[in-house]
This record gives structure tokens, C-alpha cells and sequence, in this order.
């Protein structure tokens, strides 16, 4: 039996640089269809909306169309 998504925990990626040192996070969250990318002190630096497929920074302001959250995450 599949459990609904409300009881399902969000997926978390590591997001590390070339040196192996974790630049971010990002975390899917089943129940509402978004990403949220966190940076290596855990701020929010943008999230991603399946649904309408748009990429937002930390203050909600439109980045642009589909997921351009690694480009939020800084170097």
C-alpha cells in the first residue's frame, strides 16, 4: 500500500562543489509540488513550482521558466 503524500518525507539532494564541500540542499516536498533550494548555512535561496514550472528566489520574485535552482546556489 502507497502512503499518501502528506505522510511522505521530503526528499532531500546534497549539493556538493568539486572539491566535495556542500554548497546546498535541495528538498521536494511531495504535498505541494515544489523545491525549495536552501545554501550551505541553510537560507533559502529560491524554489521551483512543478506545476507551473517557474523558478522564484528567496524573496518570490520570477527567475524564469522550468528549474533554475542550481544557478541560485552560490560558487
Amino acid at each position: 500500500m502507497d502512503t499518501p503524500a502528506y505522510q511522505q518525507p521530503a526528499a532531500v539532494q546534497i549539493i556538493r562543489d568539486k572539491r566535495g564541500v556542500i554548497v546546498g540542499r535541495f528538498q521536494t516536498q511531495h504535498l505541494t509540488k515544489r523545491t525549495i533550494a536552501r545554501d550551505a548555512r541553510g537560507l533559502l535561496v529560491g524554489q521551483y513550482d512543478h506545476r507551473a514550472d517557474v523558478t522564484r528566489d528567496a524573496r518570490g520574485v520570477l527567475v524564469g521558466s522550468g528549474n533554475l535552482l542550481p544557478a541560485l546556489l552560490p560558487r
